[in-house]
This record gives structure tokens, sequence and C-alpha cells, in this order.
């Protein structure tokens, strides 16, 4: 009987050791702190000169990062393909370059990785055009007025290139995983000077644009003449007007605007507000538009489904790869190999009484990332209606990015360590979430204030609140 007693105590003792041991292991007792990423700031000018030795360091780092932390680097390439293209970019380094032609070459493998959230940045302090653009139907238009230019002008071309060519050359300076990408982000880049310099399209310190305006071709020339806000100006900007919210009793619609999601007391709070409103106004028509949305914490999709009549869902699935930086950027003490997750039934909390009509999920081509996720829940989960243009990235994609910065030129490099599976991975292979119903903004809608998604739900009955003629009884 003790013999008995022994070994059941010792299995128990085992076992209690390797639970320990794997809690540990895995982060969920005594958890290991991240190191916190402060980077340096960036000081080049796009013409300062760089040396071989401090390029090939920064190169070296970069690709160890890549090769390390990524979950598949080659996903695009081959792995093939990706030696030759480190070779090739070796030899390009032996010989002092500006520091925007290095950027542009080193991002040229940061690129070929085919992710949207694996970045390289160069936040370089040149002065850049103080035109707006957006992308339509018919290609690029001037967004404001600024000097010569007038809202609605459709540009032609720029230095000579035209609208595609513009669109073919920034595929190897914008990290995407699909055109719709490529194309918002033109509308920063068309205004950068180290990106019209390498395109070749600066002449005389400005560029020339050919546009068209009520059917008479027009050249106009734009100079340098502002500075572009950094990404810590862009993102307190961003936060500033994060999210908004308003109801129109009077078409029985509700709106929910996102443009960065932070699962917050603040967000979740607006999310009940906004809900409640719902109710008492008696709406049919909620919606939610993602449009804008640049991305952030994913989990917010949860603070609107908990007001739909659901008690689970079926969220994304992860891939993770660990590494000895991911682990110390993050906080974690498993350095190697990957855990894989599939798609999986999340339980809700529902309230009391969830909201019943209907749900649409507005998308455009600047939809990304977490704002991509909400789009890609309720569309696999079947939970409403997606309507607008195609999102910025896939709906499986890598992501969760860590960013680094490399030693000499401090460019900052974004690198994801995570890959997610749509909730229902049999609508993949896709490269961008596309709608249930597309609806493109052309010229004439930009030029007439229009906003064609909005027409289009006022012409099946519906209304969205904010527009002329309209009464806003609540704004959050």
């Amino acid at each position: 009987m003790r013999r008995a007693l022994k070994h059941v105590g010792i299995a128990v003792l085992c076992t209690a050791i390797g639970v320990s041991v794997w809690l540990y292991a895995n982060n969920l007792i005594f958890p290991a702190k991240p190191v916190a990423f402060e980077p340096e700031e960036q000081i080049l000018r796009s013409s300062d000169v760089l040396q071989p030795a401090a390029m090939l360091e920064d190169f070296t780092y970069l690709v160890e990062i890549l090769e390390s932390v990524h979950p598949d680097p080659y996903n695009l390439i081959g792995q093939t393909e990706w030696e030759a293209m480190k070779n090739e970019l070796q030899a390009l380094f032996a010989n002092p370059l500006s520091a925007a032609q290095y950027y542009f070459t080193l991002n040229t493998l940061v690129t070929s990785v085919g992710d949207a959230h694996t970045v390289l940045r160069f936040e370089e302090i040149d002065k850049a055009l103080p035109l707006t653009f957006e992308w339509v139907v018919e290609g690029p238009v001037i967004a404001e007025d600024c000097g010569e230019f007038r809202r609605g002008d459709l540009v032609l071309s720029v230095g000579g290139l035209s609208p595609p060519e513009i669109l073919d050359r920034l595929q190897e300076v914008v990290s995407s995983e699909n055109t719709y990408r490529v194309r918002d982000e033109a509308r920063w880049h068309m205004r950068r000077r180290p990106v019209l310099e390498q395109f070749g399209l600066v002449q005389d310190d400005c560029v020339l644009f050919t546009v068209e305006r009520e059917g008479e071709i027009l050249e106009m020339a734009a100079r340098f003449e502002v500075e572009l806000p950094g990404l810590r100006e862009r993102t307190e900007e961003l936060l500033a007007e994060r999210h908004h919210w308003s109801v129109d009793p009077d078409h029985s619609l509700g709106l929910f605007g996102l443009k960065v999601c932070v699962d917050d007391d603040v967000f979740r709070q607006d999310v009940a507000e906004f809900f409640a409103a719902v109710t008492r106004y008696q709406i049919d028509t909620v919606i939610i538009d993602v449009r804008e949305n640049v991305g952030g914490q994913s989990r917010v999709v949860e603070g609107f489904l908990r007001h739909l009549p659901i008690d689970s869902y079926t969220t994304y699935g992860t891939t993770i790869r660990y590494s000895e930086q991911a682990a110390e950027r993050v906080g974690m003490r498993r350095t190697r190999g990957t855990s894989t997750y599939p798609p999986s039934t999340r339980r809700l909390e529902t309230v009391a009484a969830p909201f019943t009509g209907d749900v649409f999920v507005l998308t455009g081509n600047t939809t990304f990332s977490a704002g991509n996720w909400i789009a890609a829940v309720v569309y696999d989960n079947n939970l409403g209606t997606v309507i607008g243009e195609p999102t910025g990235n896939a709906p499986s994609s890598f992501g969760d990015r860590i960013s680094f910065q490399l030693p000499n030129t401090r460019f900052i490099l974004g690198v994801s360590y995570k890959y997610f599976t749509r909730p229902d991975p049999a609508n993949d292979p896709q490269d961008s979430l596309y709608p249930h119903i597309l609806v493109n903004k052309t010229r004439d809608d930009l030029l007439s204030g229009r906003d064609p998604v909005v027409d289009y739900i006022i012409e099946q009955g519906r209304s969205l609140c904010a527009q002329p003629g309209l009464t806003l009884v609540a704004v959050g």
C-alpha cells in the first residue's frame, strides 16, 4: 500500500512539475516582460551619402531579422529567388549610395515578402508637394484646391508617367498583398520628394503634371513646399478622431465610424451608448464604417458582436513563429518553432436586448489589418452585408508587426511574426476582402460631394447620417 501511495505521489509531483514547466514556457505564469521599442530619431536627408560598411551592416541586420522573425519571408518569390536577390543587393552596396538610393534598393527585398504588414520606413525630412490626391474609378484626382490645381482635376501624367505606370513602379516601394493597397498608398507617395526623384519625375526642383479639367488638357507644375507629418504626428491625429457615431431616426439608421481600432473603456462605452441610442430610437439598420480604418486591436470586433443576437462566432486562426527577437520584443519565453491554432468558436457575453435589424459594414481600399478583420468576421460568419470597395489587404494574411531599427540609417523595420487564417478558409484564396456589393467612387462623386455607398443605401430605402438635409440626434 505504501509503495502504491509512493508511486501515486511521484506521479502527481511529476505531473505538477510538467504542468508548471509548460505554463512557464508558454508565459502563463511569471510572464516575461516585453522590451519596449524606443527608436532613435531619423535625421538623414535623401541626398546624404552612405558608405559601404554602414550599408552592409544594416543590410545584414535587416536580413537576419526578416529570416528569423517572419513566418515565411519566402512566401511570394521562393527561397531560391530570395537568395539570388540577397546576393544582387549585397553587390550593389559595395559602392557609396545616397540615403534615398539605399532605401529604395533595400526596400525591394522587404516588399518581395508580399506582406503589407512587413515594411521598411524612411521618415525623410525633405519637403513634399502641397497637393493631395484621391484615387477614384477614373484614376488619381486632385482632392483639394491648391494654387492652379482644382479639386477634381484628373491626373493624366506625373512627370511624363501615366497613373498605371506609377502604380507599376510603386509595386517595389509599397509592401502589399493587392493592388488596392498600392493605389491607396499612392496618394501619399505621389507627394514624397524621394519617391518622385527615384522615379525621375523631378525637373528644376518641381514636378510637371498633366491634368484634364472639363474637357481641357492642362499642364501645371507643383513645387516642394510643405513638410509631411511624421509617423508620430499621423498616429496622434488618427487617435484624436479614432471613432464617432450618430443615429438618424427619420430614416431608422445608425452609423458607427471607426478609423483606428483601440479596445479600451472609451471605445466600449461609446459602443454601448451607440446601441442604447439605436434601441431608444428603434433603429432598423446599423452601419459599421471601416472605409478609413488603418488597423489596431482586432478584439474591437467583439464590442459590436456583443450587441447582436449571437452567443458565439468563429474567429481567426493563428500561426505564431517564435524567435529570440520576437520573444524579447513581445515578452515570450519560447524562442524557436511555431504554434498553429485553427479558426475556432469564441463564446460571447451578449447584452440583454441585442440588436436584431440589418447590419452593414462599409469597406474601402484604406480598410486594413484590424479593420479588415472586422469586415471578414462579419462576412465569414454571415452576420451582415459588406458593401463598398475591396480592402487593402488579404482576409488571411501575416500580421502582428514587431518594430526594429537599423543600426546606422535608423530606418524602421516592421516585421510580422504571425499568420492569421480567416474564420472560413473555404473562402480563400483571396488577395482582398471583396464586398458583397461593390460600389466604387467616381470623379463625379468627388466633385459633387456625394458618397456613392450612401446613395446606394438611400436608394434601397435607407440613409446614412451626417448627410445634407438629415438631422443628427446623437453624436459620439
